[in-house]
């Protein structure tokens, strides 16, 4: 049956629970119009004290870059993607170094590079490369803190393989590239408890209408997201026209599901994209569902949003003069979308990565 706490079923979350000194509580969302204080919270409780005044500065440099970027709205974007570069660069050390994967002495390189084709934009590389005890890169430093591996070498991404992962805008990528849509929807996500047992799962709910859309049998869809060999199909216990995913090996607990609920969450994090919403579910979640020749390229949702503006920010900066072909493309339209809608859900996604917990938009209504 669905876990349930006192005769209510647990929601779905990222970050479910928080450790006390003996047991996992059950954390709830938090609402906010000022994702920035809540950074600077969490900059105040959990960075370790040596670090804590730098990532404070880096926080508050990052915000005034962000402010100004989003004062420009659509005018000036000559500048907008620099300033937004550097807002997600500066707060990517502050996180670094609550997280103790960076120190205040360290100067990292960006770990970014790129070489830009206006004409064909989606062979445009980006470059990304591993740290070593002389040279630290912030992507990969970024990298090991949000998935706790690093890179082992470098290695490149093509932007086209980039720009249909960025959810926001999606369907004007689709237009420009001819493609089906690669963002499955799931309708919801539930944590199974069977108390006999003592295991708890994660199951999925999707859609045969939405798979449709994505032009993909069931099991293929499997095999893009990346799940075929741990999930498996099964009934629908509610809906006999929908579809249930749920993963093969369940957890295991020895006092309380709670205990395991992070475990659960952890196994499915990595597949899941997430749009920050103002009204319920608050969180909407996504399979991304990728070509066989690109699965290898597939980043976390937070990276391959730092790697376009990256992109975006290097071009006005270095070539400032072939920033207006790039829009003039058939992706220009996506890439100013993508420069209107990623900032305000970047800030959203680090916050929580910042608390280890859901914070999302408080309506203004």
């Amino acid at each position: 049956m669905v876990l349930q706490v006192k005769h209510q079923e647990v929601p779905f979350s990222l970050w479910p629970t928080v450790r006390q000194t003996r047991r996992f509580k059950l954390q709830s969302r938090i609402f906010t119009s000022d994702p920035w204080a809540l950074v600077a919270e969490g900059i105040a409780v959990l960075c370790p004290k040596k670090s804590r005044e730098a990532a404070h500065a880096f926080r508050a440099q990052a915000e005034d870059f962000f402010d100004a970027a989003i004062a420009m709205g659509s005018r000036n974007l000559y500048a907008k993607p620099l300033l937004l570069y550097y807002a997600f660069l500066n707060l990517s050390r502050a996180f670094l170094l609550t997280r103790s994967y960076s120190q205040p002495t360290e100067r990292p390189q960006h770990g970014i590079s790129e070489r830009a084709r206006i004409r064909q934009v989606e062979g445009t590389r980006l470059t990304v490369h591993p740290s070593d005890l002389k040279k630290p890169q912030l992507f990969d430093q970024l990298l090991k803190a949000l998935t706790g591996h690093g890179l082992k070498a470098r290695r490149s991404y093509r932007l086209g393989y980039l720009m249909p992962q960025i959810l926001f805008g999606h369907r004007v990528w689709c237009s420009a590239s001819n493609e089906h849509e690669r963002f499955l929807p799931i309708r919801a996500i539930s944590y199974i408890n069977k108390r006999e047992t003592k295991e708890l799962w994660t199951r999925i709910y999707l859609s045969k209408e939405d798979l449709s859309k994505c032009g993909l049998s069931q099991d293929e869809a499997l095999k893009r997201a990346r799940m075929k060999s741990d999930w498996g199909y099964v009934k629908n216990p509610d809906d006999e026209s929908g579809l249930c995913i749920e993963e093969r090996l369940p957890h295991s607990y020895s006092h309380r599901p709670s205990d395991v609920l992070m475990r659960a969450t952890d196994t499915i994090r990595p597949f899941l994209w997430t749009s920050v919403l103002l009204h319920p579910p608050y969180r909407k979640y996504y399979l991304y569902v990728a070509p066989p020749g690109e699965r290898a390229s597939v980043l976390p949702q937070l990276l391959s949003m730092y790697m376009v503006i990256f992109l975006l920010g290097s071009i006005t900066r270095y070539q400032p003069h072939q920033f207006d072909r790039l829009l003039e493309t058939q992706y220009g339209a996506h890439l100013i979308g993508a420069l209107t809608e990623i900032p305000n859900q970047y800030i959203y996604l680090m916050a929580s990565e910042f608390l280890k917990r859901e914070v999302t938009r408080a309506s203004l209504a």
